[in-house]
């Protein structure tokens, strides 16, 4: 056994408890390590779902199906699950979450009063609440501290499909 990985007998015990909820625990392909008093459990099937970013697509076909209450959820997953291949392809345009009238809403109930431009603080909190994660925090300002509203657009929307790009092009590159 490796030094990095110690079980105590509480661990061995944990195991066998949960292994009536999570039955991949009990199927010896994880590990409990042991770091600084925290034990971890790393399991292989973890390791897959992670590296093959079907978490994140998962919270994409799921966000859609929210946003979009489709009156058949399976044939809306089916059409989407193609559009994305053809977009990973390269043949179709990505269907993202959010559209331009989604983007101007956004910015429109950030702004604060009459202004027609958006402060980096409203600007980073607009895309966390569209669940952007990579962006430019910087991006082209007219007005130094200040984010017009294309600008807002233009950058929502590149950022959205430069993760979907991202998420798509590591799952290809796994498969």
């Amino acid at each position: 056994m490796s030094e990095d990985i110690k079980c105590s007998q509480y661990d061995v015990k944990q195991n066998k408890i949960l292994s009536h909820v999570f039955p991949l625990q009990a199927s010896g392909r994880c590990q409990s390590i042991k770091e600084n008093n925290v034990t971890h459990t790393i399991c292989k099937e973890q390791d897959y779902l992670n590296e093959r970013n079907i978490f994140n697509i998962f919270h994409f076909l799921l966000s859609h199906v929210i946003i979009h209450q489709p009156a058949d959820p399976i044939q809306y997953l089916y059409e989407l699950l193609d559009d994305f291949i053809l977009f990973r392809s390269g043949l179709k345009e990505p269907r993202l979450l959010w559209t331009e009238k989604h983007l101007n809403a956004i910015f429109e109930n950030i702004l604060f009063h009459d202004s027609e431009f958006l402060p980096l603080d409203g600007f980073k909190t607009a895309m966390k609440t569209m669940g952007v994660r990579s962006y430019d925090p910087c991006p082209d300002q007219l007005v130094r501290g200040y984010v017009d509203r294309q600008t807002f657009c233009t950058e929502a929307s590149n950022s959205m499909k430069n993760e979907l790009l991202h998420m798509a092009t590591e799952t290809s590159r796994r498969t």
